[in-house]
């Protein structure tokens, strides 16, 4: 999810359990605390450019690791600033609260989140919000407000069940259009194998469908509004690769049959040859419109190096004709 919802669903959380001399502390240890798991982004390395992507969402998210994380920021928030004004305990208990939400709201989106690291090595991936929500967003930010301005516990107490239900809503969604999906499927005389459902970016109405049938995967979008007709429009096919043997001469023990296996895992085994680069191997749960497969990132691989480290390539090309589309998908014409 982006920086500012995190921030703010941590202060919220925390808010929702402090007294009212306690606000202004738990608005500030929520907020860092909410934040403070993304700073794995200082994890990269120029050789080998898939470890950023690899331990972003790792184990600074995983709920193993909220205690150490919680004591690391309460150590630094007591000793740079509350030391002698406040009990270290209560420094703790309100960053615990921020931090905690962090990686529950990630597992919320299509990215992935290593949630239950180091019990289970997967991406937790609930899909239920994009990883820009305002809608989301505003509810949180006008309950906080208002918490922090009147300086009651009740409105955010309301602010945070509202945004419970909207996230209760994006599970609802996500299942009446899995099940529109598989009949869809079925009318096509097709056996969904599997499947990846993702609302698009900032709303939770026009969704990216891609399911699996034998060797191709099926991308369409679906438009599914409060009220009305489910909307849908059928998009592109592309090949199911092996990742095992895809580009097959490239040696098994390889360095790049290895970051290929790498950004499979990353990708959810949603990759697929890019139409436009022969050479790149892209992640299909993401493209510039719901129903294409010109997807926003990949890996660019080398066949004249195989223990060099593949490139990691940004494909995104959001031009105004793709927003004029897109704006026009979310107001149903499909």
């Amino acid at each position: 999810m982006d920086p500012c919802t995190q921030g703010l669903l941590g202060a919220s959380l925390s808010c929702s359990f402090a007294k009212k001399n306690e606000l202004k502390l738990a608005f500030i240890c929520g907020v860092i605390g909410g934040l403070s798991p993304d700073l794995d982004i200082l994890i990269k390395s120029e050789n080998d450019p898939l470890l950023a992507i690899e331990y972003h969402r790792h184990f600074t998210h995983s709920i193993f690791f909220v205690p150490i994380v919680s004591a690391f920021l309460a150590s630094f928030l007591f000793l740079i600033y509350y030391r002698n004004k406040v009990s270290f305990r209560k420094i703790y208990f309100f960053s615990t609260l921020g931090v905690l939400t962090h990686g529950l709201l990630d597992s919320c989106t299509s990215y992935g989140t290593m949630l239950f690291w180091p019990i289970f090595n997967d991406r937790v991936a609930w899909n239920v919000i994009s990883i820009v929500d305002p809608i989301y967003s505003l509810i949180l930010l006008i309950s906080l407000l208002f918490c922090l301005i009147k300086k009651s516990r009740l409105l955010i107490n309301v602010g945070f069940i509202c945004s419970l239900i909207y996230l209760q809503f994006g599970f609802l969604k996500y299942n009446q259009i899995e099940k529109y999906v598989i009949a869809l499927s079925e009318k096509r005389g097709h056996k969904v194998e599997r499947i990846l459902l993702n609302p698009t970016i900032g709303n939770n109405f026009l969704w990216r469908s891609v399911y699996q049938y034998e060797s191709k995967y099926y991308i369409d979008a679906i438009y599914m509004p409060l009220l009305g007709d489910t909307l849908m429009k059928e998009g592109d096919r592309v090949e199911v690769i092996d990742k095992e043997n895809v580009f097959s001469s490239i040696p098994k023990e390889s360095t790049q049959r290895k970051d290929i296996l790498r950004f499979a895992f990353f990708s959810q085994d949603f990759i697929y040859i890019h139409p436009l680069y022969e050479n790149v191997i892209a992640d299909l749960r993401y493209g510039t419109l719901p129903y294409d497969s010109k997807s926003l990132w990949g890996i660019e691989i080398d066949l004249e190096n195989n223990d060099k480290h593949v490139n990691f390539k940004s494909l995104r090309n959001f031009n105004k004709e793709n927003y004029d589309e897109f704006w026009d998908m979310l107001k149903g014409n499909l």
